[in-house]
């Protein structure tokens, strides 16, 4: 497994890990969800974003992720109001030993972009793996992808090129900083690599949406990006 780019996530300062701000697709599923008070768990929830936004609906929330300053820092920013309906643990959601929540299970989850740097394709497969084994049968997911981007940016095509010995594997590249130093390891998903791998575990009804948008690192470039709602078999 490629534990270094989870290392790498725990290493990053809170305000400097990217994120998106603006998730409409996100917000657009929240507010159909017919069960409330749902009990839900945001996987990788860094500073916080889906944190709040399932606090607002009515939600009670586990957040989990690897970085032990945002979790502090997210547990010290919350209202003192939000407080009672939130747990924060510090994990690895590519754990082989799970999420390690004990036996609840969850009507919702949440996972935002985190199947694109957790790691290598073995690393990808216990994400979903994990999500499905704390989700309820017909329990509700919300996971989003960066795809694939070659065809809308000449440099992301540079960089799937440059790092594919590397990597092992198409639309996989090296995240770096502006000296080159290595950040983490990113993968661009195809649909056909969406549908896969969620059917394989153990998820159905599966709709994907695509966009072009902002990049998470480059707001001044396209890049595409994969919506995606399912649920637990």
């Amino acid at each position: 497994m490629h534990a270094q780019s989870r290392r790498d996530w725990a290493a990053f300062a809170p305000a400097a890990i990217p994120t998106k701000t603006q998730v409409p697709h996100l917000d657009r599923w929240l507010d159909t969800l017919s069960e409330r008070p749902a009990h839900s768990v945001d996987i990788g929830c860094g500073a916080g974003g889906g944190v709040r936004r399932l606090l607002a609906r009515g939600f009670s929330v586990v957040g989990i992720d690897i970085n032990p300053a945002a979790i502090a820092e997210l547990q010290h920013e919350l209202p003192l109001g939000d407080r009672a309906r939130v747990q924060l643990h510090e994990r690895d959601v590519a754990s082989p030993a799970g999420f390690e929540l004990g036996p609840e299970r969850f009507d919702v989850a949440v996972c935002q972009l985190v199947a694109s740097v957790v790691g290598d394709a073995q690393d990808r497969a216990t994400l979903l793996r994990n999500t499905h084994d704390v989700l309820r049968p017909g329990g509700s997911l919300f996971i989003s992808f960066s795809g694939w981007s070659g065809d809308v940016n000449a440099e992301y095509a540079d960089l799937y090129a440059h790092d594919a010995q590397a990597t092992g594997e198409p639309g996989s590249y090296y995240s770096r900083d502006a000296s080159g130093r290595v950040l983490y390891r990113t993968h661009h998903f195809t649909p056909d690599e969406i549908e896969h791998l969620l059917r394989d575990h153990g998820f159905r009804a599966i709709c994907i949406t695509e966009q072009l948008e902002s990049s998470s690192r480059r707001p001044d470039q396209r890049a595409r990006f994969f919506y995606v709602t399912c649920q637990r078999a």
